[in-house]
């Protein structure tokens, strides 16, 4: 997923020449974090609970993001309106942040049983 999340953020830079968005360097850095927590939670333990709360986070940012999304026309790929391709790169990463909670989680509960 790491791996994912760079070439996701090395995409992020077309975006003000594709898309006009203007705040696309927020997106690099969103990318970008995700990235580097993945190889961090490779490496060491990381608190679940800021996993829990940047998953919590980003599933908000990306219900709030959703209510621009106009169903009626293309919702993905629409340069017009990129708030389909923007929601779904935040669920992607609210997904990502809740799987490894959950897994620092699982790795806890085998480390106290041995």
């Amino acid at each position: 997923m790491a791996v994912l999340f760079v070439l996701f953020t090395y995409w992020q830079f077309n975006d003000l020449n594709q898309y006009n968005t203007e705040l696309w360097y927020v997106w690099v850095v969103a990318y970008a974090l995700c990235a580097v927590v993945s190889l961090m939670c490779w490496w060491t333990k990381f608190p679940r609970w800021i996993l829990l709360l940047g998953s919590v986070a980003v599933t908000l940012v990306a219900v709030i993001r959703s209510l621009d999304v106009e169903w009626e026309k293309t919702v993905f790929f629409n340069e017009g309106n990129p708030s389909g391709n923007e929601t779904g790169g935040l669920l992607i990463m609210a997904g990502w942040l809740g799987f490894l909670a959950w897994k620092q989680s699982a790795l806890r509960c085998k480390c106290n049983k041995s």
